[in-house]
């Protein structure tokens, strides 16, 4: 299987919790030993969705067609996630606790909202790496100060310099999951378009937790992947984000809302075309045009292994060039960073490394 096959047998899988009539088309696949179980795997794995992958068959009955051993492998990857998922749940519940006492207002945002809210198949489903939540931008050194008093401490001083939206993440020895406090959802440029305000005005609680509408949780889920994330420049589709996307769409203020956002308007439609043709939607939310079949394109080149792997050098070096003068101005501005940077230099064959990397 290709790169490409892989991906659309995988988000035809992944569709099977809204459309389980197409049982039958996936089954007759799986049964004809045309699908490399390796490539889905490690495309699966990739893409974070192993377990969204695990729950889908099981959902369909589908996972005895699987080769041997696959089944226990995805079953122990989904069950391990559940439990980590459980004890976010548990540091979510303590930040509540938390913020509640002092009156602080927020919302929980992306994929531990999504679990909060119970979007999911499972709690074991959607794989987080962080705990994302919005306060007003005000309030934000104050939050940092209550979760330091509780134990949290700041990952790194670096991001403080060049996040446009959120705190540099705070980590506590007692809990897995690190949280990112956000004034914004957005970068600079497009973060009047989805403003704080927005979000708290149409909050929603699903038992002890706030989190922002579902209609406003897709225009985030959208321009999270294409503006914070470039996959509107790059072409690089991001299935997890995607998915959510999807299992999003089925909520009826979601359509209305993302038919009616006229900002960035080829941006919206090239991600709701993708949604559509991953998933293979009913409803299809974009508007059909020639350029757009023309931007699509994009998607198609990240797609073919061989131009993706020259893209990918391409933006290595490109990233690179840019890098070294940004380093240098963050070795001027911050001590921490100065002190890694002189670190470096003056290890030994760590410029031999270096040079290294760019052949790598």
């Amino acid at each position: 299987m290709t790169y490409k096959q892989t991906l659309y047998f995988v988000s035809s899988c992944l569709s099977l919790v809204k459309y389980p009539e197409r049982r039958n088309e996936i089954s007759k696949l799986i049964s004809s030993g045309h699908v490399d179980w390796d490539s889905v795997v490690k495309f699966s794995s990739n893409q974070v969705v192993v377990p969204s992958l695990y729950y889908n068959l099981k959902e369909a009955q589908l996972l005895q067609l699987l080769p041997e051993g696959l089944e226990y492998y995805f079953e122990e990857i989904s069950n391990g996630n559940k439990q980590r998922n459980e004890a976010l749940v548990k540091q979510a519940n303590h930040l509540v606790s938390i913020l509640d006492k002092h009156k602080i207002k927020f919302v929980f945002l992306k994929g531990m909202a999504h679990i909060l809210e119970g979007l999911y198949l499972d709690l074991g489903e959607r794989m987080v790496s962080d705990i994302d939540f919005l306060v007003n931008e005000d309030q934000v050194d104050k939050v940092a100060e209550l979760l330091k008093e509780e134990g949290y401490t700041r990952l790194s001083e670096e991001g403080l310099l060049y996040k446009s939206r959120h705190y540099a993440r705070l980590v506590h020895k007692d809990f897995i999951g690190a949280l990112e406090i956000h004034w914004n959802v957005l970068d600079d440029k497009h973060a009047s378009k989805l403003s704080p305000d927005l979000l708290f005005s149409s909050k929603q609680k699903i038992g002890n937790y706030y989190v922002p509408s579902y209609a406003h949780q897709a225009l985030h889920n959208m321009l999270n992947a294409q503006v914070n994330d470039n996959s509107y420049k790059t072409g690089i589709i991001l299935l997890r984000h995607v998915y959510d996307g999807f299992l999003l769409s089925f909520k009826p203020e979601v359509q209305t809302t993302l038919q009616k956002y006229k900002h960035n308007y080829y941006l919206k439609n090239l991600y709701l075309k993708l949604l559509h043709k991953l998933f293979k939607t009913e409803v299809s939310l974009y508007r059909k045009s020639f350029l757009l079949n023309f931007l699509m394109l994009r998607y198609e080149f990240t797609t073919n292994e061989k131009l993706y792997k020259i893209e990918k050098a391409v933006t290595y070096y490109s990233f690179r060039i840019y890098n070294y003068p940004h380093r240098i101005v963050l070795t001027l501005m911050n001590k921490t960073i100065r002190q890694k940077t002189i670190n470096n230099l003056t290890t030994k064959g760590w410029f031999k490394r270096h040079l290294k990397s760019y052949k790598k």
